[in-house]
């Protein structure tokens, strides 16, 4: 996207206006807590509004106090044509981080944010994205925003972090399974969530509170039962997961059949010839020269296939599982609810 094409640009900006913050060396995590600024919430929320068709996303920034990340502005970026020019965004940017900094605005970045639908976040380009920005940037965070799930009536909001393991391994570029042994990645642990804190200054409080009589009794999502459009779309979103894997397994078998198969055909070559080195010494000439092996194409090994997309996938089919079970365990009580109310 255009915030990966300037992304020197920002660095820049922010090693010019970087506060005075001990950081330590090495691969450290350093963020414990991101804490989200309302207005930035409401920022968010309005482009996701705005975009409900198509993935919403933008930079954001703050800067880190204590190994909390404060996140006190955004900016989305613009919804950019098809047979639109890519320096265009990357003007947009450039001309939005710097008229930030001229009102003496927070202007360094320190991660973005993007929405997805049920939670879908277990992707190659969101996992490309965030390593640049962690690469540059090592406190950067991803915020994932889930509009779905907050019709629902609760805030989804998760930040995220690749571990130091995972920033390894896509550093290499080799996903195989004995690299994925080596750096000790499972699903698990290729991203770290980090706990979000939503601050508010008083006088919004104070707004909220004086609103709260009027808007209080419009609030009835979070009453609702009717949960067969949202269980359906998870279970509809697993089921696609699943067929996923399965073809990433039938790739895996065939390249491990394939594998077999080379290596029963190399025991034949090498027994073939080595009968024909003993009949030539048996009847006085020399044995055939072993180098001639290497440039057999039965002996060129077979590259295996990589099993990054099977990796991201079962971690999407855990979060839908997840998912799925917190879900149905909120809306028991919501049914015992309206149960008791009947009866009573």
């Amino acid at each position: 996207r255009d915030y990966i094409c300037c992304k020197l640009l920002q660095v820049k900006l922010n090693m010019a206006g970087r506060r005075n913050v001990d950081l330590p060396k090495g691969n450290v995590q350093r963020v414990d807590t991101v804490q989200v600024d309302g207005l930035t919430l409401m920022k968010i929320l309005k482009h996701a509004r705005e975009n409900p068709h198509e993935a919403a996303s933008g930079p954001l920034l703050g800067l880190v106090v204590n190994n909390t990340l404060e996140v006190t502005n955004c900016f989305p970026f613009p919804t950019r044509a098809a047979d639109s020019d890519e320096t265009a965004g990357m003007q947009f940017q450039k001309d939005m981080l710097v008229s930030l900094r001229e009102v003496n605005v927070d202007h360094l970045e320190v991660g973005w944010y993007q929405t997805t639908v049920l939670g879908a976040y277990m992707t190659e380009h969101l996992i490309s994205t965030q390593y640049e920005h962690q690469r540059q940037t090592e406190e950067s965070v991803v915020l994932i925003f889930d509009p779905v799930r907050t019709s629902q009536g609760s805030l989804s909001l998760r930040a995220f972090r690749l571990s130091n393991a995972f920033m390894d391994l896509w550093k290499g570029q080799e996903f195989t399974s004995q690299a994925l042994r080596e750096h000790n990645v499972t699903f698990e642990n290729v991203f770290k969530e980090l706990p979000v804190v939503i601050r508010t200054s008083h006088l919004a409080r104070a707004l909220m509170f004086e609103l709260e009589g009027n808007t209080l009794k419009k609030q009835f999502e979070q009453l609702d039962i009717s949960s067969s459009s949202f269980l359906e779309r998870n279970v509809r979103g697993l089921m696609d997961c699943v067929e996923d894997l399965a073809t990433e397994s039938n790739k895996y078998h065939y390249h491990q059949r394939n594998l077999q198969r080379q290596q029963q055909q190399q025991q034949q070559f090498l027994s073939k010839r080595k009968a024909e080195n003993a009949q030539r010494i048996a009847s006085g000439q020399s044995p055939l020269p072993e180098d001639e092996l290497t440039n057999n194409p039965l002996f060129k090994p077979i590259p295996p296939p990589s099993r990054l997309e099977s990796l991201l996938v079962t971690g999407q089919i855990n979060h839908y599982c997840k998912q799925i079970s917190q879900f149905a365990s909120s809306n028991y009580g919501k049914l015992f609810l309206a149960q008791g109310l009947q009866e009573s």
